[in-house]
C-alpha cells in the first residue's frame, strides 16, 4: 500500500513539472494569429487655383464673383471656404468638378482687398490657395476742361478760333483713358500722374462748325462724358506768311508840295523799254503810286 502511494505522488510531480512529457506529447504544436491596425489618412488635398478677380485687378463692383478651379487630386474634398482680408467669409462651398463661383456674405467697401480659397478634405486636412489682391473703384473719373483754343472754358457752349489745330487742356483721373472727338475725328491719351491733358486734332480742321465731345474711362471701367460743345473754325486760319527781305531797301524820298501831273502823265514820262529788266522798276512804280495818292488827297 505504501508503494502505491509513492508511485502516485511521483506521477503528480511529473505532470506539474513537465506536463507534455507526462501526457506523452513528443512534438509540441505551434500557431500564428493575424493582427490588423487602421492608420488614419492625413493626406492633404490639391491646391485650388484662383481665376477671378485677377491678382492686382481693379474692379468697379462691390459684389464681385470669386471664381476658382477645384482640387481634383486623390484626396476627396468635402467643401471650400472663401477667405477675405485674412478672415473666413463664406463656408461650406460645395465641391464640384468644374469651375466654382462663390460670393461674399456682404458688399465690400471701396479700396484694396485680398482673397484666397481653402480646400477642406474629407479626412479633415486642408490646403490653401495663393493669396491675390484686388481693388474696388466705384467712382467715375472727373473731367475738368481749363481752356479751348486759348479761351477759358467756364462752361461755355460755343467757341470760335482761326487756329486749325485748336488745343484743349484740362485735368482728369490719373491712369484714365481720355478721348476728344471733333465730329468724326477722335484723339486719345492716357492721363499721367500729374492728371493733366493737352490734346489737339491730328489733322488741320477745315473752316466750319464742329461738335466736340470729351469722355474718360478709368481702369475699373467707370466712365464719364461731358456735355458736348461747339467749336467754330473761322476763315483766316493757316494763312501763308511771306517774309520780307532783310534788311529792307531804303524807300525814303521827298514828296513835292505840288506836282501838276496826273498818274497817266507820270507813267507816260517813264522811259519804258521792252527790253528793260531793271530790278528797281517795281519799287519805282510803288513809289509813284504813293506820290499820286498823296497828291490826290491834297487836291481835295
Amino acid at each position: 500500500m505504501k508503494r502505491i502511494i509513492i508511485i502516485t505522488v511521483i506521477m503528480i510531480i511529473t505532470v506539474i513539472v513537465n506536463p507534455s512529457t507526462a501526457l506523452g506529447v513528443v512534438n509540441p504544436q505551434s500557431g500564428s494569429a493575424a493582427v490588423t491596425a487602421t492608420v488614419p489618412d492625413r493626406g492633404r488635398p490639391d491646391t485650388p487655383v484662383l481665376i477671378s478677380p485677377g491678382n492686382n485687378a481693379v474692379i468697379s463692383t462691390a459684389a464681385p464673383a470669386f471664381i476658382f478651379n477645384p482640387s481634383l487630386g486623390d484626396r476627396p474634398v468635402s467643401h471650400y471656404q472663401l477667405w477675405l482680408d485674412g478672415a473666413k467669409n463664406t463656408d461650406h462651398i460645395p465641391q464640384s468638378y468644374s469651375t466654382i463661383t462663390a460670393q461674399a456674405l456682404a458688399a465690400l467697401t471701396p479700396g484694396s482687398h485680398t482673397w484666397m480659397i481653402k480646400a477642406i478634405a474629407a479626412n479633415g486636412s486642408d490646403r490653401d490657395s495663393a493669396i491675390w489682391s484686388f481693388s474696388i473703384d466705384t467712382t467715375a473719373p472727373l473731367i475738368l476742361v481749363n481752356e479751348v483754343a486759348g479761351q477759358p472754358f467756364q462752361g461755355a457752349v460755343s467757341f470760335s478760333t482761326a487756329d486749325r489745330y485748336p488745343l484743349i487742356s484740362g485735368q482728369s483721373e490719373a491712369g484714365a483713358m481720355l478721348s476728344i472727338s471733333f465730329n468724326n475725328e477722335t484723339v486719345s491719351t492716357q492721363i499721367g500722374a500729374d492728371r493733366l491733358f493737352n490734346l489737339k486734332p491730328k489733322t488741320a480742321l477745315l473752316p466750319g462748325r464742329y461738335t466736340v465731345s470729351i469722355s474718360a474711362s478709368d481702369q475699373a471701367g467707370n466712365s464719364t462724358s461731358l456735355p458736348s460743345f461747339y467749336l467754330n473754325i473761322i476763315s483766316g486760319g493757316g494763312l501763308i506768311t511771306i517774309p520780307l527781305p532783310s534788311p529792307l531797301p531804303d524807300l525814303s524820298f521827298t514828296v513835292p508840295v505840288i506836282i501838276p501831273l496826273s498818274l497817266p502823265q507820270i507813267i507816260t514820262a517813264i522811259p519804258f523799254q521792252p527790253e528793260c529788266t531793271c530790278s528797281w522798276l517795281p519799287w519805282l512804280i510803288i513809289i509813284l503810286l504813293i506820290i499820286y495818292i498823296i497828291i490826290s488827297k491834297r487836291r481835295r
